[in-house]
């Protein structure tokens, strides 16, 4: 025996079988788009790669000018929105170069808004920096201290495009 729906009683399935799955998963907590993992931009509000400083506490913003051969560190925020001055009076950049390891220093460039004593940026004019960070397994490293705290975090030069060396 085989049963008939005429299109009203399938209208009415219809939305009951709708009406099911949908509590079925919304009392699940399914979401169709997943929360992102990270609530920060990927890029800076000056548009460089953004590492992460601490658990996220802090954030570093890093530009190369590779036409002027230099390059700039921002401190910002835990959303990585706003600039953080901080006491600074330098941060380390470290990595290796042909197996050597060397220690760049980008001196404090305050800006006009930083209060006194007090920079969020730094920045360093060295070619061989710049050049370095282009050669496989440099291990860079940017070391600075914020309110007494170190912070470390690796950085990767995202190779966008091709380079001769």
């Amino acid at each position: 025996m085989s049963v008939q729906f005429f299109p009203r009683q399938m209208v009415v399935l219809c939305a009951i079988t709708a009406t099911v799955v949908w509590t079925t998963f919304s009392a699940s907590g399914w979401s169709a788009a997943p929360a992102p993992a990270h609530a920060h931009p990927e890029k800076g509000p000056h548009g460089g790669p953004l590492l992460e400083l601490g658990d996220e506490e802090y954030h570093g913003e890093v530009l190369l000018d590779e036409k002027a051969g230099t390059m700039t560190f921002y401190v910002l925020d835990s959303a990585a929105k706003e600039v953080v001055p901080i006491e600074a009076k330098e941060i380390l950049f470290n990595l290796k170069h042909s197996g050597k390891p060397i220690q760049y220093k980008l001196p404090a460039v305050p800006a006009k808004t930083d209060p006194e004593g007090l920079a969020s940026c730094f920045q360093l004019k060295s070619p061989s920096l710049v050049h370095a960070l282009h050669h496989k397994d440099h291990g860079a490293r940017v070391a600075l201290k914020i309110k007494g705290k170190s912070y470390t975090a690796k950085y990767d030069l995202e190779h966008d495009h091709d380079h001769k060396h």
